[in-house]
């Protein structure tokens, strides 16, 4: 019986783009990522294919609590699970009542069907994790590693396995277009930093692990070579999506347009199809990136007028 199982959450109704992550232990089973609350059926319904009562589980630990990722967790958390968390993003478990204005702000009705809200954790249930905790169930130990950059508050999670160095990645280690090795990014607001995205990456490839299970989507069996076009991957996109930001003289549609171009550009050099890239990475992806990118620009030009002053 395999130890880690990748769980497909159909999420928007498309294979491959996120997943939940059930580890078998001596203790029972846990989770890494709950998914968004939108995806909770599905989840539930595979647990059960897999013999496991969603009720029954006891641990489930979080890279971070972007709603795609954790929207879900007060569920599990409320039958009784254990829930993991770096501790800058504890609070908004307990009382998600800012997370889910904010979101509600940006995405209006579309909010439930994109992701729901997330439900609140009881304070009792909420386990915070610090850089470099191991965080042992069931004879199974997974190490916290911060990796920073696609939110401040995010961590990888290490463990040895079936003779394996394995890291559940969230989103430090991109995204996948289904079918393909071509990575592609979440550079969300507010916290997106490419800087310290590249450390994390860094960190990540310096751990010579052996395979990387993405949240979006599956796993990786080519960490170095994966890491490393990731690492590209933020640096070119961010120059890239800067210079839109900067010439002024572009409109916003405009700057959409270009942004999409460039990137199927890039895709159709590894044979992606048009119709299949705009699949998974759609213009709710691209507008995100471009806010995010100006979200890091605008710190960027405060510190530097503070610096000079």
């Amino acid at each position: 019986m395999k130890r880690i199982r990748t769980i497909d959450l159909k999420y928007r109704g498309l294979d491959g783009a996120a997943a939940s992550h059930l580890i078998r232990t001596d203790d029972g089973p846990l989770l890494i990522e709950s998914g968004p609350m939108c995806t909770l059926p599905v989840l539930k319904v595979e647990l059960e294919r897999l013999d496991v009562d969603p009720k029954s589980i006891k641990l489930v630990v979080l890279t971070h609590i972007h709603l795609d990722h954790a929207g879900a967790a007060g569920w599990f958390a409320r039958h009784g699970a254990e829930v993991v968390v770096h501790p800058f993003g504890a609070r908004h478990l307990i009382d998600p009542s800012r997370l889910n204005a904010s979101a509600r702000r940006i995405y209006g009705d579309r909010l439930d069907d994109l992701f729901g809200e997330l439900h609140a954790c009881p304070e009792s249930q909420v386990r915070l994790a610090e850089d470099g905790d191991i965080i042992s169930f069931g004879g199974v130990d997974l190490t916290a590693i911060e990796t920073p950059g696609h939110a401040r508050h995010h961590h990888a999670w290490m463990l040895h396995l079936d003779g394996l160095r394995q890291c559940f990645t969230g989103d430090v280690a991109g995204m996948r277009i289904p079918g393909s090795d071509f990575p592609t990014l979440p550079l969300a607001p507010p916290e997106f930093e490419p800087e310290l995205w590249v450390r994390s990456i860094d960190r990540l490839a310096a751990l010579d692990l052996d395979r990387l299970h993405l949240t979006h989507f599956g796993a990786v069996d080519t960490p170095s070579i994966h890491l490393a076009r990731v690492r590209d991957r933020v640096l070119r996109e961010t120059e890239f999506v800067i210079r839109l930001i900067d010439d002024q003289s572009m409109e916003e549609t405009s700057r959409l347009t270009a942004y999409r171009h460039w990137l199927e550009e890039d895709a159709a050099g590894e044979n992606i199809p048009k119709d299949r890239f705009r699949t998974f990475v759609d213009d709710s992806l691209l507008s995100m990136n471009l806010g995010g990118v100006a979200r890091y620009r605008t710190r960027q030009a405060g510190q530097n007028g503070s610096s000079g002053s």
